[in-house]
């Protein structure tokens, strides 16, 4: 059976290689999956890096899926002594998402092209989205996956210490749009519209004051999400 994991990403900084949330995280994942690989000896795991165009820095090119795979090639370039249990290790960037439930559907699609049957799925996610993401996963990935969440409550910047009643807010209202997204083609690209228009709006507003900027999108948002 294959392993796959999928490792969710959240934004793009300036440099990756020097982000405290994003060494940290990935860090911790990959550890995770060293330990899973080395225990029960699997030489080709599947590891998709998920999240598309966020970026908040002109000529906005990059993708969270791209970044992260950059981090982690510099993590194991430092470590030679992790070539010969990495160098069957395949990579593969879902470089168009730009929500949770675009990082599920994109990643199950790319599973689905390779032909793959049955596999173990390990998702790696930020902690406050794990409810989230495991309704939507046991909604989304065939009925032959299995799939363990994996949250790590890495982020230690502003945004994770917004209110907590906001945040579960958030939360609860952005389920109900995913899950509503999911009943039709129309209402996925409605979905996929309110994260474009998110992305616009943080850009327009500049990146100095995203945690700000980004609660205030989401206050905004939230009761229209319920529509």
């Amino acid at each position: 059976m294959d392993s796959v994991f999928l490792v969710f990403g959240y934004g793009i900084p300036k440099d990756i290689l020097k982000d405290e949330n994003y060494n940290f995280y990935l860090r911790m994942v990959f550890n995770k999956i060293y330990s899973f690989v080395m225990e029960n000896k699997i030489d080709k795991p599947i590891i998709i890096t998920c999240g598309g165009e966020t970026d908040m820095l002109k000529p906005y090119k990059r993708t969270e899926a791209d970044e992260m795979i950059k981090l982690f090639s510099a993590f194991i370039k430092e470590r030679p002594f992790l070539d010969p249990i990495t160098k069957n290790w395949l990579f593969i960037p879902e470089n168009k998402s730009l929500s949770t439930l675009e990082n599920l559907l994109n990643s199950n699609k790319i599973v689905q092209k390779r032909k793959i049957k049955k596999a173990n799925f390990f998702i790696f996610c930020e902690q406050t989205r794990e409810h989230r993401i495991k309704v939507l996963a046991k909604k989304i990935l065939d009925k032959n996956y299995n799939f363990l969440t994996v949250p790590i409550d890495f982020d230690v910047s502003a945004t994770r210490y917004l209110p907590q009643e906001f945040l579960a807010k958030k939360e609860k209202a952005e389920l109900e749009h995913s899950l509503w997204a999911l009943q039709s083609p129309k209402n996925l690209k409605k979905h996929h519209e309110v994260f474009v228009d998110k992305i616009e709006y943080l850009r327009k507003e500049g990146a100095k004051v995203q945690v700000e900027t980004l609660k205030k999108w989401w206050e905004q948002k939230l009761n229209e999400l319920k529509n």
